[in-house]
């Protein structure tokens, strides 16, 4: 893959996630909402261990903590992880295809099994790395940056391939893409300013920015149209699709 790479500057990815995400900011922010609110109940469990502690009784206080934690990271492995997949993929398809999805940030319960193990691997080998130190931690982050994009783009490959493929796709790039995400600190600093709300537009740019990344990794790259063309691929999916409801 990494052999058709096209290397861009910064500033070159930014502005071509703006140029994708312009008319669809609407969807993409929704998209983020609906990701936050469906991830954000793996954290609901710990609000049993703060209820508890009104009771005087510790083994039952104990007994509920225990659950509480237990059911988060059921959640996050077997629910959260897979939706997380799929928010990821989701970002793809305006690069690619010129239009946002919903049912896209499901995707990963169709190879479920692939999904799950990939996303637990890819944690598990994060995590081990950052018990060395911070560093480490974040190398190996960015190593394998690409796991997700890589495994939904190779149906029968397993799971330690993707993380391995996405490492040596990585290679020499890793620091490319800290770059790139540096340079997005002043819409971080907006989000915060705006108590969180930014945050909205700057996950679906963030994500938008990563996916154009990977497809100028592989040479996939969606190229430029004028809106003349766009308006041309527009009009003549839209009658496919008014073909195939007529049976024809």
């Amino acid at each position: 893959m990494g052999e058709h790479a096209v290397i861009r500057e910064n500033y070159e990815i930014r502005a071509d996630a703006r140029r994708v995400l312009a008319g669809k900011w609407g969807a993409a922010v929704l998209m983020v909402l609906v990701f936050s609110l469906i991830s954000g109940i793996a954290g609901s469990g710990s609000g049993f261990r703060e209820s508890a502690e009104e009771f005087d009784f510790p083994r039952v206080l104990t007994i509920l903590a225990v659950l509480a934690s237990l059911f988060a990271l059921a959640y996050g492995i077997l629910v959260s992880n897979v939706i997380s997949y799929g928010f990821t993929i989701a970002f793809l398809r305006p690069g690619r295809e010129n239009r946002i999805v919903f049912e896209d940030l499901f995707l990963g319960f169709k190879s479920y099994g692939r999904v799950v193990a990939m996303m637990l691997l890819k944690s598990i080998f994060i995590f081990l790395w950052s018990l060395l130190l911070l560093i480490p931690g974040i190398v190996k982050t960015y190593a394998y940056g690409m796991a997700e994009y890589i495994l939904y783009d190779n149906p029968g490959m397993e799971p330690n391939q993707a993380i391995t493929k996405s490492k040596e796709m990585m290679y020499g790039h890793k620091g490319r893409l800290f770059i790139l995400d540096l340079s997005l600190i002043g819409w971080w600093l907006l989000s915060i300013l705006t108590c969180g709300i930014g945050f909205l537009w700057l996950g679906a740019y963030y994500k938008t920015i990563h996916a154009i990344f990977y497809m100028d990794l592989t040479g996939t790259a969606r190229p430029e149209r004028s809106e003349a063309d766009e308006y041309i691929l527009e009009a003549a999916q839209k009658e496919i699709e008014r073909l195939n409801k007529e049976g024809l």
